[in-house]
């Protein structure tokens, strides 16, 4: 398929800065064209330096003729090479190496000047440069742009980068700073951009803004004693119903007795601790039994505006250097959950009596709708789109990792399975009845499910297990034989981090190389193994599956969660009958 890019010559210069002329004189003195282009340019490829060269050669030439007074324009970007040379001594280490003592001075001139006679084109060549230089700059006072941190990328970066960056949510410079500053793979949802280009990208920024600040790396760590009990309980109820001398190990019983999953538990810790922290940080350490109404409107408000310093996506452990609790701004629907999260925990401990009161009670915790979101927007896969993914699997060379990248998007895909049942289906799970392959999940809530298996799913099981040695019949395969294996071991499962690792690492590649239109380029970058769950289900609307068929086989507890994510039946019903009404 034909690529959609437009074929418009790139621009890399639009705003004329200081590290344009810095890069001129460098040619001026003589450094290679690509090295200089690199260095001041943030210019990755040889054809990339040409073109960047001619457009800031152009632009500063443009300059130079508007300015009275600058007529030797047609010197900016020119090489003026000054060859070699001998070295030349001086006067008195001439007479020194050629016992001249004694000789007169005319003599010594005489013998001087035969010796290293004058090279008149060497010198015509030093001068053009020097008045090459003086010129830049001249014309760098003139002309150079001092970029701001609420610049826009588009005036400081290549078209493609700047691109690229807008569509990743970063508009100026400033952000680019704050988004590099958080750490991690900062650049991971952006389609052609890797960890080399990444650097070049930071460096480049350092060169347009150099005196931005470096963020200061800050210790997030708990402190058991700040978490004591201030007051007791009403009525002199003690500690109520939990065995806990402090909030931490409140906390922790919460998470015991509600958690269904690591997964939630994961969840609830964290949001518990983050409240903890900013009680230690903005509210001098204030017990949970202190927090008032005006507390939680300020944690709310927190949220939807976290400082900087509290974000970091370095991987450090809790509570070292270069761990921060949160690896970003939170969406409208996390901070949601996290507000939600935190008024069940004051519930449940105001039920357990180690609360007297629960101030969450006494606010509206709705967050609303995001503005900015797209309800029709689909993060799925088009049929095109994984057509294109599964070629590139196909064209790699034979690896476990290809056949498991390619067995996962297949299964996913047309079985609808999240991320964990996959990770912890056997293939004891699956069964074969009369009325076809089924596979029993246990999934969400602790809930057990049957879930079909279509024929492509099947041979795409088929054709995985035969790469890992075993028989094409799951049924004769080992049963304790975890679904999807590791590479070296195919009795061996694996954990969720590296099954998103994986689909990403492939994902990106696949969609990198993909004839795809940019902006869908840019959308699938985001592509997680969640993804694959979303194809299935708006796969199955496009066929017409049944709501309550889709809803079963993905496991959702009530009908309208499969609405609200896949109903474009409904939207579809709507359109129609209004159009016979007002049509």
């Amino acid at each position: 398929m034909p690529s959609t890019t437009p074929t418009a010559p790139i621009h890399f210069v639009r705003r004329l800065g200081l590290h344009h002329f810095a890069y001129l004189r460098a040619v001026a003195e003589g450094l290679p064209l690509l090295d200089s282009a690199r260095r001041y340019l943030g210019i990755e490829h040889g054809h990339q330096a040409s073109t960047a060269h001619q457009q800031t050669v152009d632009l500063v030439r443009a300059v130079a003729r508007r300015h009275a007074g600058i007529g030797e324009w047609r010197l900016v970007g020119l090489h003026i090479g000054l060859g070699t040379s001998v070295a030349t001594p001086s006067l008195e280490d001439f007479c020194e190496q050629q016992g001249l003592d004694g000789w007169s001075e005319a003599e010594i001139l005489e013998m001087y000047a035969d010796a290293y006679p004058a090279d008149h084109r060497q010198q015509r060549r030093a001068r053009l440069r020097g008045r090459q230089l003086a010129m830049l700059r001249r014309l760098e006072v003139l002309a150079a742009e001092q970029p701001l941190p609420e610049d826009l990328v588009t005036g400081w970066f290549d078209d493609a980068t700047a691109q690229r960056l807008l569509w990743a949510g970063i508009q100026t410079l400033g952000q680019l700073h704050q988004r590099i500053e958080v750490g991690g793979r900062w650049f991971s949802t952006m389609p052609g951009i890797g960890s080399t280009k990444a650097r070049r990208i930071e460096a480049h920024l350092r060169n347009l803004l150099p005196d931005l600040p470096v963020q200061a790396k800050r210790l997030f760590k708990l402190e058991v004693a700040s978490t004591a009990i201030a007051v007791a309980s009403a009525g002199g109820q003690g500690l109520g119903l939990l065995n806990a001398s402090n909030d931490l190990q409140a906390i922790e019983s919460w998470i015991t007795a509600r958690s269904g999953s690591a997964a939630t538990a994961k969840s609830y810790r964290r949001e518990a601790q983050r409240l903890l922290l900013w009680l230690q940080a903005y509210r001098d350490s204030k017990p949970l039994s202190a927090m008032d109404v005006q507390d939680c409107n300020a944690y709310v408000a927190f949220l939807a505006d976290i400082p900087s310093d509290w974000m970091s996506r370095q991987r450090a452990q809790p509570g070292s250097v270069g761990w921060a609790p949160f690896r970003g701004p939170l969406s409208v629907d996390s901070r949601q959950q996290a507000i939600n999260m935190v008024a069940s925990l004051f519930a449940w401990l105001q039920a357990a009596r180690y609360l007297p009161a629960n101030p969450w009670l006494l606010l509206n915790r709705n967050q609303g709708d995001d503005k900015e979101q797209r309800l029709l927007q689909s993060k799925a896969l088009s049929e095109v789109a994984m057509e294109q993914v599964l070629a590139y699997i196909d064209s790699q060379e034979c690896s476990p990792s290809r056949c498991r990248i390619r067995f996962i998007l297949t299964f996913i895909s047309s079985v609808g399975l999240r991320s964990a049942e996959l990770i912890a289906a056997k293939l004891g799970d699956l069964q074969h009845e009369p009325e076809g392959w089924l596979l029993q999940v246990h999934g969400k809530g602790a809930k057990n499910r049957w879930v079909a298996i279509p024929p492509v799913a099947l041979q795409a099981l088929r054709e995985y297990l035969q790469a890992r040695g075993f028989s094409d019949d799951p049924l004769l395969a080992p049963a304790q034989a975890p679904l999807l294996s590791s590479v070296q071991d195919p009795m061996q499962a694996i954990g969720y981090q590296a099954l998103y690792e994986h689909v990403r690492g492939w994902m990106s590649k696949a969609v990198a190389a993909a004839s795809l239109p940019d902006k869908e380029r840019l959308r699938l970058a985001k592509a997680s193994t969640h993804w694959l769950r979303h194809t299935f289900g708006t796969r199955a609307v496009a066929k017409q599956v049944p709501l309550d068929v889709i809803q079963a086989q993905m496991g959702h507890a009530n009908i309208q969660t499969t609405i609200n994510i896949y109903g474009r039946a409904p939207i579809q019903r709507r359109t129609d009958e209004l159009g016979k009404a007002f049509g």
